[in-house]
């Protein structure tokens, strides 16, 4: 009975990390050009633009431009509370709330049309998917944020993420977390990847 009980969590065992593995392997992230990333899971495709975060070191905020669709299995629901960046040194911040978006919305300008934060983004999602207008924040700040944003397989939603660096944005590797995916991205490498 004792042999049967460990052969039982054996095959456990070796089931749930044959589908680890599997799971794992259909995640796909690349380099496209010096500031972007394109990242493929079962459940999410998104790509990363990270040009102004980069040319800008010391910063006080960590903007980027990010699209998102759903995975193939259709519609993705993702919080604003599940999307935060990782620093270099391990550090976790999050999106802000509405109200502290609101307050620092007009300093931002300069920097949202340097990275061009609203437009669509330059990605094999144009042509192929709708974009709808579903984002955590509006431009205009008029209108309150969204909560939960809703890609899908045939829709994607695009704009700015921002992130409250005390201390400033530092060069190195940071990471995109949304929900359980990570995104990882590195601040002063030149072409040939190199850390400046």
């Amino acid at each position: 009975m004792k042999r049967l009980a460990i052969l039982v969590v054996l095959i456990v065992l070796v089931l749930v990390l044959a589908a680890s593995l599997a799971q794992a392997q259909e995640i796909e992230v690349s380099k496209q050009g010096k500031w972007r990333i394109w990242y493929t899971s079962p459940d999410l495709r998104a790509e990363l633009d990270f040009h102004w975060a980069d040319r800008h070191p010391g910063a006080e905020w960590l903007i980027l431009k990010f699209s998102v669709a759903g995975g193939l299995k259709g519609v993705t629901s993702v919080n604003h509370k599940d999307v935060r960046v990782r620093t270099p040194e391990g550090t976790i911040f999050g999106l802000p709330t509405q109200a502290e978006y609101r307050g620092v919305r007009g300093s931002m300008q300069v920097a949202f049309k340097q990275q061009n934060v609203w437009a669509p983004p330059a990605s094999r999602f144009r042509g192929s998917l709708t974009r709808i207008e579903d984002w955590f924040f509006n431009p205009s700040g008029t209108v309150d944020y969204r909560e939960t944003i809703h890609p899908s397989a045939v829709q994607y939603c695009s704009g700015p993420l921002m992130f409250q660096v005390p201390g400033g944005v530092q060069p190195g590797a940071w990471t995109l977390l949304i929900g359980l995916e990570e995104i990882p991205f590195v601040l002063g490498e030149n072409e040939e990847g190199v850390q400046e």
